[in-house]
């Protein structure tokens, strides 16, 4: 028996595809076919696909939104399991707060929209933000409290409460806050390579308009300063010691420069664009331009925030 044939045992006949193109998931929508992928409906799909991935020896990788991974032209070997779990519920209701129980799979802007209407606080920054939650946790990702001026930094790992993860050989398990050792643009989830399945958040109970106003606020200094409608993964590299690696790019006159269909963002020199047609060795090349330019006039090793597969 083959190995799609024994994905399909246990997986389900029909639901495993081969050779697909990963760059139409993607939000950057670059990179080239999978061997086999797996759409996810349920965390039982998930825990399933990753033990029948361990029991075949054979490389899996879990996507949500996709949105922050640069995929080789030359595809990926192994089993691509794409995140779509899509459930939200009260785990507590309390009359100061909430403890909302979300899947890994759900997207953020969505979350941080449904939770502003309700009034409920924690996450209503994050709109806007692309991806799904388990990304969100993975990377730490933040955004601010009056951004500009004066600005304060939040992180998705703030309200958390606890979260179920399940290893790479397929065993669940639930953990605390303190386990993930946030920092910035860092979880523990770098090392252990666990995945999320779900996050419980304590969120303050507000008033609807201070939530959708911090809401709307943070989607209209995104909209000012960041590309949008536009093919991209986000900001390419981690800020250095708290200096704005966009700001040091676009000093090096640098913004919308190209390589091939790659292009730095002429809005946000940390976003790197894709103008139709990019490849990921376009991608590669400009990043690799990029970090010899910053190094050889600030003297610094820029780290990539984005995920090269």
């Amino acid at each position: 028996m083959g190995i799609l044939e024994q994905l399909e045992a246990k997986l389900g006949k029909g639901r495993v595809r081969q050779n697909i193109s990963l760059a139409p998931y993607t939000t950057f929508k670059v990179g080239g076919p999978v061997e086999f992928y797996f759409e996810a409906k349920t965390d039982e799909d998930i825990i399933n696909a990753i033990q029948t991935a361990s029991n075949l020896n054979i490389p899996f990788f879990v996507f949500g939104g996709v949105s922050n991974v640069v995929v080789s032209d030359k595809g990926m070997k192994g089993l691509v399991i794409k995140n779509q779990v899509m459930y939200k519920e009260i785990a507590e209701d309390r009359s100061g707060h909430v403890i909302l129980k979300v899947s890994s799979g759900y997207s953020m802007t969505r979350l941080a929209k449904e939770t502003a209407d309700e009034g409920w606080s924690g996450l209503e920054y994050h709109v806007g933000l692309p991806g799904t939650l388990g990304g969100a946790l993975y990377m730490n990702s933040k955004w601010y409290i009056n951004p500009g001026k004066n600005r304060q930094e939040v992180y998705v790992g703030d309200p958390l409460v606890r979260a179920g993860l399940v290893t790479r050989d397929g065993v669940f398990k639930s953990v605390p806050k303190s386990y993930f050792n946030f920092a910035y643009d860092y979880s523990i989830l770098h090392e252990t390579k666990e995945i999320v399945l779900w996050a419980e958040f304590k969120l303050a109970k507000i008033s609807p308009e201070e939530t959708k106003l911090h809401a709307q606020t943070s989607m209209d200094y995104r909209k000012q300063t960041q590309p949008m409608g536009i093919a991209s993964s986000g900001c390419y590299f981690k800020n250095v010691k708290g200096e704005s690696v966009g700001k040091m790019i676009d000093e090096l006159g640098l913004k919308g420069y190209s390589i091939g269909g790659a292009q730095i963002s002429e809005k946000h020199a940390n976003f790197i664009v894709n103008t139709g047609n990019a490849t990921s060795e376009d991608v590669k090349n400009l990043v690799t331009f990029i970090k010899k330019r910053v190094k050889e006039k600030y003297g610094i090793d820029l780290e990539e925030e984005v995920l090269t597969i």
